[in-house]
């Protein structure tokens, strides 16, 4: 894992100079703590960040330039299939000088184009400069499990693994409106757009050619083709276990340490299992709230260790270093995200990176086997029943009730009153209000200046672009897989892990598991009262049955308690209205919010108020 950044000249009149680059990996300095390197040739300026995983040794330094000299690579990523490919290619008489993916992913672009990437199992960001025809070609992973930004400057071409490297390359920094919009509701920027006008995130199966003429981007990958040249096996759960055996396995090859992060959930408590079963001495890790025991599960991390005999590391986090690490996690923001989620991540991959350099996690699951509450509620507005429609008559009452994520009745009201507002909504629309984390009416006054309200549903359009490729429930685990995963669960992720040089890998988003998965009937992967069924079933003699019975909980933090209490100074500070008057936004909405927060029915003011604490640190840190 690793930080990548660069430029290639557009305008031929203008000269060539790396002068910006050292900036640029200044700023990706905590994704790659190993080495660094540079290299300028024709139109291009290759900048590399290196954490060393795969052949620590100097033969992997990057950027990595075959032998005669012709293509030059800068990688960000992990090949999981690269030992068989290169097996392969030492079949065909080819000979290598390192042991490192990265070569043999340059060997095999040297060979077949851009049609190397179907090879390629893992995921990946990567720019490849082909000296003899001076061109530059980029790729992102099938899934976005690695970013990629990019912008057109004054005749450059801008690339980096994260926003603040584009702006030390010379990307502008005036804000987009109408993606603070989309933040302010979904609490996440959807690619292909970014915080910044005119930088962009190259979206997930999608590559760059960038010669003379300018920049031409190309869908590389299709899920929905992909996963309909899958033939039906005879036991899709026999399979299934096949599968995630393997990516697991795979997945363990390193060079450095590995461990697996345990919660005590379905996801992680599977992929801690198969990894025990080829580590011996597997360690893992879990968070917990030592101050909010209503938020706390390590007792179900802690169950599944003894079982599948990991050793195990509980990191118990007071109020007091939460609000620690959540002034620490702002300043690591690189665009505004508010998944409060990113918080106990942060701190876990902290601790976490004292022990080991790469750790396996049960990311993607949820999204692709139908785990969420969300899920569970759309099969039945598909198929209500008299309970169904009992809830969507009571709509008025839901309304007046007090609700709130941060107790059990006031959270279950919350989501009562979500389902009977939504019974009548068609799917689509129904997963961008699922998707909203605050209500886009209630978000979109936040921010100050015209509405724009046509452009934003042309925005938010793009989101429901999956319930035209597939029928059925198998649409909403598409949209998830295309939006929610790599917008929202995969950048927190990526965000968290390497602000700590931590490569976080995820067997579930192994390009066989996620085909295979797509490739069946909906019923087959979840039912009412049983999401991610065939999980369960595929592989419930691996852990506990209390934590396979058990119903999706989330990575749920205090966040109410934090705001009404030690980070109580930080959002007078930062939601002044001096200050926020000055980012941009609508200071009588921000006191209002405020206001709510510290009211006896909070609603959800403490999404809204974090978002707000969010936007404004990142405003005024990075970009005032």
């Amino acid at each position: 894992m690793c930080g990548i950044a660069g430029s290639f000249q557009l305008d031929t009149g203008q000269p060539v100079t790396g002068e910006r680059i050292g900036s640029a990996l200044q700023c990706l300095a905590h994704r790659g703590p190993d080495d660094e390197g540079r290299y300028v040739q024709g139109s291009a300026v290759l900048g590399h960040r290196r954490l060393s995983i795969i052949d620590t040794s100097d033969a992997g330094h990057q950027p990595f330039t075959d032998q005669d000299g012709r293509h030059t690579i800068v990688f960000n990523g992990e090949v999981f299939n690269f030992q068989e490919l290169r097996a392969t290619l030492e079949a065909e008489g080819h000979q290598f000088r390192s042991g490192t993916d990265t070569e043999v992913v340059l060997r095999l672009y040297t060979l077949k184009g851009p049609d190397f990437l179907h090879d390629l199992n893992g995921f990946f960001a990567m720019a490849i400069h082909d000296a003899e025809k001076d061109t530059l070609f980029l790729a992102r992973d099938r899934f976005g499990i690695k970013p990629l930004h990019w912008a057109e400057v004054d005749g450059r071409f801008l690339f980096g693994s994260e926003l603040r490297a584009l702006v030390a390359l010379g990307a502008g920094t005036q804000p987009d409106l109408l993606s603070l919009r989309q933040f302010f509701t979904y609490l996440f920027i959807p690619a292909p757009y970014s915080a910044l006008m005119g930088a962009h995130k190259l979206r997930p199966g999608h590559s760059l050619l960038v010669d003379a003429d300018g920049v031409t981007e190309q869908r590389w990958y299709d899920l929905v083709q992909a996963s309909s040249k899958v033939a039906r096996p005879a036991d899709p759960r026999r399979k299934l276990r096949e599968l995630m055996e393997d990516a697991v396995r795979l997945r363990l090859i390193s060079d450095v340490p590995v461990g697996a992060f345990l919660s005590g959930g379905v996801d992680s408590s599977i992929v801690s299992a198969l990894a025990a079963r080829h580590h011996k001495h597997l360690h893992t890790f879990s968070i917990g709230y030592s101050d909010d025991p209503f938020f706390d599960e390590t007792r179900y991390a802690e169950e599944v260790a003894r079982h599948i005999g990991s050793e195990h590391s509980t990191f118990k986090i007071g109020r007091e270093e939460l609000a620690d690490g959540y002034i620490r996690m702002l300043k690591a923001l690189d665009e505004p995200f508010a998944d409060s989620s990113a918080l106990p991540s942060f701190l876990l991959c902290e601790r976490t990176r004292r022990q080991v350099t790469v750790a396996l996690s049960g990311d993607g699951a949820d999204e692709v086997f139908g785990g969420y509450r969300k899920h569970q509620a759309e099969l039945r507005w598909r198929d209500p029943g008299a309970a169904e429609k009992a809830v969507a008559l009571l709509a008025p009452l839901w309304r007046m009730l007090p609700r709130s994520r941060n107790s059990l009745v006031q959270d279950r009201v919350r989501q009562l009153d979500r389902f009977a507002r939504m019974s009548s909504t068609d799917a689509g629309h129904r997963f961008l209000q699922l998707a909203a984390f605050i209500p886009p009416e209630e978000a979109n006054v936040l921010v100050s200046g015209p509405n724009r309200a046509d452009d934003l549903k042309k925005r938010d359009e793009r989101l429901m672009e999956s319930f035209r490729q597939l029928p059925g429930m198998n649409a909403v685990l598409l949209a998830d897989v295309a939006s929610t995963l790599p917008n929202d669960m995969l950048y927190k992720v990526d965000l968290t892990s390497m602000a700590h040089g931590l490569e976080v890998r995820t067997p579930f988003l192994d390009r066989r598991v996620v085909e295979l998965a797509f490739s069946l009937a909906p019923e087959e992967k979840l039912r009412k009262g049983s999401g991610k069924h065939i999980l369960r079933e595929a592989f419930g003699d691996l852990v506990p049955s209390t934590v396979m019975s058990r119903s999706k909980k989330g990575f749920e933090v205090p966040l109410s308690a934090l705001l009404r209490g030690p980070l109580q100074h930080l959002v007078d500070e930062l939601l002044a209205p001096d200050l926020v008057t000055e980012a941009g936004l609508d200071k009588e909405r921000v006191a209002i919010a405020v206001r709510q927060l510290r009211s006896a029915n909070t609603g959800h003011s403490q999404a809204t108020v974090h978002a707000l604490l969010v936007y404004v640190s990142w405003w005024r840190s990075h970009w005032n």
